[in-house]
């Protein structure tokens, strides 16, 4: 009788089952335990004054770890949209960067971005904002979103989202936003499963936002592994201080539509991230404005001021702290919500009044007494 061949060089072999509970072990660990692990030595370089990059401001591997810094360092955090994250300013004048000169103490942190409209706000906060909690948070609100249908994402017409890896991905509310079946997919999925987000912090950081097929074929001589860093510096580093006002750019009055607050796609996402925030025990409060009143038509500036009464009214019924920013000189506009340097200042005065800033301003005190 034959004997059956013995395969020698294994010295235990594994059965179906088995294998199943390995290849389930190894897929967790890839999906979820290297993200955990790559987090852990990923030195993200931040400091006072940090602010996310422009070019790293799709990078939402980037902003959750930032926010999990800030919200162990900062006792305050601005978020917003390109006017708190100083669309014409250097990071050094910034509305967080003025707060904290004038407190003698870094207090706040800039967790803004630009483009970073309620609707995406909405799903950044969800989805890359956990660790902003039992903090308190100035949240700025932008009217101009709110000027026409279709910055408002309320329009039939299709148009370039900003942010659209934020926004609701199988939602028949927003027609004006078409990505493919197989595109929502993945968004769905980089937010989900760490791996996958992962591997877009590596494309934005270091393959330019490259396909890593596209980058072999454009570069042929290197290899992927040589590009990958485990230091980023995802900071802003444009120098970016401008002068020009928006009469010298030459903008004219513009004839804005306004959409009304009970139509407004972008402020019932407003009232649902201050419904988040405030389940996270976050203490609020809201930044209204600025917005340049002298690009406007008289009419209208006149639906824009209904616009911003309702919008105090609705903060003021909620009973939730509020600070309407007044109309700057014409001249500190950049455009039409954009302030310059000296615009910066007046609004960090202002904001410098409401209560929220009295153990900030004691304790700016006494560390600078401590330094004298």
């Amino acid at each position: 009788m034959r004997k059956r061949r013995v395969f020698g060089s294994n010295t235990f072999r594994l059965n179906f089952k088995e294998l199943a509970i390995t290849g389930v072990i190894i897929i967790i660990g890839v999906l979820f335990l290297l993200p955990f692990i790559w987090g852990k030595i990923e030195n993200i370089r931040t400091g006072n004054e940090f602010r996310i990059g422009y070019d790293s401001r799709d990078d939402y591997w980037v902003y959750e770890k930032w926010a999990e810094k800030a919200a162990e360092k900062y006792p305050v955090i601005f978020l917003g949209d390109s006017v708190v994250w100083g669309m014409y300013v250097d990071s050094s004048s910034t509305l967080p960067a003025k707060i904290n000169r004038r407190l003698n103490c870094q207090v706040v942190a800039n967790l803004a971005i630009d483009g970073m409209h309620s609707v995406a706000l909405e799903g950044l906060l969800k989805y890359y904002g956990s660790a902003i909690k039992n903090k308190t948070v100035i949240l700025h609100y932008n009217p101009l979103w709110m000027n026409s249908r279709k910055y408002d994402l309320s329009d039939d017409e299709e148009m370039q989202v900003h942010h659209p890896r934020l926004i609701p991905q199988f939602s028949s509310k927003y027609k004006c936003y078409t990505e493919n079946f197989s595109g929502r997919l993945n968004i769905c999925r980089e937010r989900t499963v760490p791996f996958f987000c992962l591997l877009n912090h590596i494309r934005l950081a270091f393959f330019n936002n490259e396909d890593l097929n596209q980058w072999m074929i454009d570069n042929p001589y290197k290899t992927p592994f040589s590009q990958i860093s485990m230091t980023v510096d995802p900071g802003e580093k444009e120098k970016r201080n401008s002068s020009e006002n928006w009469k010298q750019k030459g903008i004219t009055a513009q004839e804005w539509e306004w959409v009304p607050l009970d139509k407004s796609y972008q402020w019932q996402a407003f009232t649902n991230v201050v419904k988040l925030l405030k389940e996270r025990d976050n203490h609020i409060c809201v930044m209204v404005g600025p917005l340049n009143p002298y690009m406007l038509t008289p009419a209208s500036l006149s639906k824009f001021r209904k616009i911003q009464q309702d919008i105090c009214a609705w903060l003021k019924n909620q009973n939730i702290e509020y600070v309407l920013v007044p109309d700057l000189p014409s001249e500190m506009y950049a455009d039409a919500s954009h302030p310059l340097d000296k615009g910066y200042d007046l609004i960090a005065d202002t904001l410098l009044q409401s209560p929220i800033w009295v153990p900030y301003i004691k304790q700016g005190a006494a560390l600078c007494s401590v330094k004298k």
